[in-house]
């Protein structure tokens, strides 16, 4: 069993991931976190230095190095499924949710760490909100091929723990 979390930054994908797998006794993963490791530089390192389409070959590497894995849940970067036809990577490998958390709460979860995140970290707030904002419409058609969506009234552990072992 895989489980992907995808979603906008912000979202919660790695809070879940790591929430639902000492639940369920299973390993998770942070794509971004993995990345990291392998090429021993932040994100935002890898977006100064290298670029961003460098980046993106690293996590759909990253991402189709998780195919030995048998039982994994995965936090994915935000913009993972919109890249390489990556959705339809995890789509075929395991079971997608896209945990779709409003704008509001993305720039207030994301404020405090601008940062630290390569996309966000040079926006005020108002942009902050701008750029969550037309970002999400750009991703929403890959977020929508998710098996499941969860919003902020219907995420709890509970509901990923029965997602999880449906």
């Amino acid at each position: 069993m895989k489980l992907f979390l995808i979603g906008m930054m912000g979202s919660g994908k790695s809070y879940w991931a790591q929430r639902l797998a000492d639940q369920s006794n299973i390993d998770w993963m942070d794509l971004d976190a993995e990345i990291e490791k392998e090429t021993l530089q932040t994100i935002g390192e890898i977006f100064e230095t290298e670029g961003e389409a460098f980046f993106r070959n690293k996590e759909r590497d990253a991402l189709h190095n998780l195919s030995a894995y048998q039982n994994i849940i995965v936090a994915t970067g935000g913009g993972t499924p919109c890249f390489h036809n990556n959705m339809q990577w995890m789509n075929e490998h395991g079971t997608t949710i896209w945990i779709d958390e409003p704008v509001e709460m993305l720039v207030k979860r994301l404020t405090p760490e601008k940062a630290h995140r390569p996309l966000i970290k040079n926006l005020n707030d108002d942009e902050l909100h701008t750029f969550l904002s037309n970002k999400l419409k750009e991703r929403e058609p890959f977020y929508n091929q998710a098996k499941y969506r969860l919003g902020s009234e219907a995420l709890t552990a509970t509901n990923l723990f029965e997602l999880l072992n449906s």
